[in-house]
């Protein structure tokens, strides 16, 4: 099955498979109760780049949860690119610093929806949703 085959699977309506990736283990793990409490799945963690490839590698995710700063001072837009360029998975941007400059700068990446930090469960479970909505067309 390839990538993109792989990803309509979400318009059958089943759980999504989410990546999370967030250098922050304690927000990557809140992320995990909160994706698992909105009824997905999710596939792995990844706090840079070469730990997405290796990730992805196992499970190519519907959907990743992405902070904008990662390890190493690497930049979430930069993996979100990697992961929307070779594998056609869009991002749920999480970050902290999602003013207006930033989000359009991260337009181009064609993101699913932007959630500022702290996460509340209601706003990425409507995040969620929306991208389930969207593959879905």
């Amino acid at each position: 099955m390839n990538p993109s085959e792989q990803n309509t699977h979400a318009a059958r309506k089943a759980p999504l498979n989410v990546l999370i990736v967030e250098d922050e283990m304690l927000i990557a793990f809140d992320l995990e109760l909160q994706v698992e409490a909105a009824g997905h799945n999710v596939v792995g963690f990844a706090q840079n780049l070469d730990s997405c490839k290796k990730a992805v590698w196992k499970s190519i995710p519907d959907v990743a949860l992405m902070d904008l700063r990662l390890k190493g001072g690497e930049s979430g837009a930069d993996v979100a690119r990697w992961l929307k360029d070779g594998l056609n998975v869009r991002c749920i941007f999480v970050s902290g610093n999602l003013d207006d400059a930033q989000r359009a700068r991260l337009r181009e990446l064609d993101p699913v929806a932007f959630v500022g930090k702290p996460v509340l469960p209601v706003q990425l479970t409507k995040a969620l949703a929306q991208f389930g909505a969207m593959d879905a067309k």
